[in-house]
């Protein structure tokens, strides 16, 4: 806990109210500035020797597991695109207009450079900052389910977004961090998703307006 406290403090009373009054306008600024407190948190821990990898969850540990269910939203995708199809829900009003978004309208970038940053970096360093910093010090000691509650309304906490979707990624990541003991599976869980929404956003954007009621 005496870790966390100066940590914890910068990013809540400092960081956050001063990015949000003087980089509003910046939406990449705005979008990822925590990404960028959590990579050089991280690595002055480590650097610092305060925390070591192990401790941070990497270890063998947890590659099958999150391989596997991290292509599952991927296979989602596919499938409730096709479902739509085939039962003509496609061409219903609800879905009308569906593929004139525009993802550069939407915040989304459309280089590779933007893509492979937010499937690959961001799940990468969210994961080892909240569940394998955050999460394996505050909740060490809780039981399981504690500790999927717990991750799940901390990761929604860090982001200043309570939306389902946060909650769910949060509870599975700490659900998974707490059965496998290792970051590498909620890191794969999360770019699966992250794909997923890449996926949606540039090549089935319908799926949006099916997912804006859940998400």
């Amino acid at each position: 806990m005496k870790l966390l406290t100066p940590v914890l403090a910068l990013y809540f009373l400092l960081f956050f109210p001063a990015v949000h009054l003087a980089f509003s306008g910046n939406p990449f600024v705005y979008e990822y500035w925590h990404i960028f407190y959590f990579a050089a948190a991280l690595a002055l821990l480590l650097a610092s020797k305060r925390v070591s990898l192990q401790q941070l969850g990497f270890n063998n540990t947890g590659k099958t597991v999150g391989a596997v269910l991290g292509t599952l939203p991927v296979i989602a995708v596919f499938l409730l695109d096709v479902l739509l199809v085939k039962a003509g829900l496609s061409q219903t009003e609800l879905f009308a207009g569906a593929d004139l978004r525009v993802p550069d309208e939407m915040g989304y970038s459309t280089t590779l450079t933007g893509n492979i940053f937010a499937t690959v970096i961001v799940p990468f360093i969210e994961q080892v900052f909240v569940m394998g910093l955050v999460v394996n010090n505050l909740l060490k000691k809780q039981n399981t389910g504690q500790v999927i509650i717990g991750g799940g309304l901390l990761y929604s906490l860090f982001h200043f977004k309570a939306s389902l979707g946060n909650l769910f990624l949060g509870m599975i990541s700490a659900g998974l961090l707490r059965a496998t003991g290792s970051i590498i599976a909620p890191i794969l869980v999360h770019a699966g998703f992250a794909i997923a929404e890449i996926l949606i956003v540039f090549h089935y954007p319908r799926i949006i307006s099916v997912l804006v009621f859940i998400v």
